[in-house]
């Protein structure tokens, strides 16, 4: 795991550091790292059912982010709207890491800025083909919906092609009005 000292950057953190968050808040320092080969959204979750787009990131840049502990996390394709995963997991809580600054004095800590890669999430072989199937639709043709309900295929396939297109034209959406208000 890559690990870096995390000094505070400017003087509104340290005097954030100073002030003390609620005692049940830590400030952690992490680097984002995009590991896949596509452009991806970094939102932060401030309230539940709120999500902010803070950062997009395009394939494998990075991006230093001072949060806390308390935040939640969650990548989606910039495009799509599929979800990114980080260890695997959708949703990534942020974890204060501390080392000893100097090994002769361990009882002194000090902060470290963890690496955090956020890469593409595992899918079955049907999955990955359903949606490369929406994706080459969306970009080619002018009424995917229509393409997808000729096809000579299983109802079940229709419907679940027809989902997954319904969830990027929902996510481009909403993407796009949010990124308009950042």
């Amino acid at each position: 795991m890559y690990l870096q000292i995390a000094p505070h950057q400017n003087r509104n953190l340290r005097e954030l550091a100073q002030q003390g968050p609620p005692q049940d808040e830590v400030l952690v320092y992490v680097l984002f790292v995009n590991t896949t080969n596509r452009t991806v959204d970094l939102y932060w979750v401030r309230e539940r059912e709120t999500e902010n787009i803070q950062y997009t990131l395009k394939p494998f840049e990075e991006v230093r982010v001072n949060t806390f502990n308390t935040h939640t996390w969650f990548f989606r394709d910039y495009y799509t709207g599929e979800r990114m995963h980080v260890r695997s997991q959708r949703i990534f809580c942020p974890v204060r890491i501390r080392m000893p600054r100097d090994p002769q004095r361990p009882e002194e800590l000090c902060d470290v800025r963890s690496q955090v890669l956020i890469h593409f999430p595992l899918r079955t072989l049907k999955e990955n083909c359903l949606w490369l199937i929406v994706k080459w639709l969306k970009r080619t043709c002018n009424a995917p919906r229509d393409y997808i309900n000729n096809y000579m295929i299983p109802a079940t396939l229709k419907q679940q092609l027809l989902t997954i297109l319904a969830t990027i034209e929902v996510y481009c959406s909403q993407a796009q009005a949010a990124r308009i208000r950042r």
